[in-house]
């Protein structure tokens, strides 16, 4: 581990394994410490793996800044431990976030909701769990969307206090493979923004 190095903490959506994300962490090894976080995202609920994530972030032992890249239901999850870490985060990306809730979530909430919570908890219910999270984070925080996700439309990845929000042609999943989005997401934990 080189203690020079920030660290980025990679968090994969649902159906994800980290795996997922290992086309984006080889394009930011060079320049981060890189801690690939798992999680069973079939199971147990967003605001268990908000409390997991937390604890792991707050064991984390470095004097550098931490910093947050997580795609699809990753960065709900990320909004979850934002609410519960003790430690301060510097910058947040965040992948095809459904931030307003999940269509598709909707459409199979009553056949699998009952059997796989998350889905339930990213639905457009008023009282859905997604629904119930603050709109705000308490550090800098973007977005990446895609043109044409259609699992998550760009309206959806919008939230308040976003320091800043690109829609970029692709697909929900090919973010996690380009080399651009790499390098968005590079310009953004070092200044804020995604361009300069």
């Amino acid at each position: 581990m080189d203690s020079q190095l920030d660290t980025v903490v990679l968090i994969h959506g649902f159906g994800g394994k980290r795996l997922w994300m290992a086309p984006l962490a080889f394009r930011l090894a060079r320049k981060y410490q890189l801690l690939n976080w798992p999680y069973f995202s079939y199971g147990g609920s967003i605001d268990e793996h908000g409390a997991r994530l937390a604890e792991f972030i707050d064991n984390i032992e470095t004097k550098n800044r931490i910093n947050i890249v997580a795609h699809s239901m990753g960065s709900i999850v990320t909004r979850a431990a934002l609410q519960k870490t003790q430690t301060n985060i510097n910058r947040v990306v965040m992948l095809a976030p459904p931030n307003y809730v999940s269509h598709i979530a909707r459409i199979v909430d009553p056949i699998l909701g009952p059997i796989c919570r998350p889905i339930r908890q990213l639905s457009s219910r008023e009282n859905s769990y997604v629904n119930q999270l603050p709109e705000t984070t308490p550090c800098e925080t973007g977005v990446i969307a895609s043109k044409f996700d259609i699992l998550v439309p760009v309206k959806n990845t919008l939230m308040e206090d976003l320091a800043d929000h690109q829609t970029v042609f692709g697909t929900h999943n090919s973010l996690l493979f380009s080399g651009r989005i790499a390098k968005m997401t590079t310009q953004f934990i070092q200044t804020g923004k995604f361009s300069g």
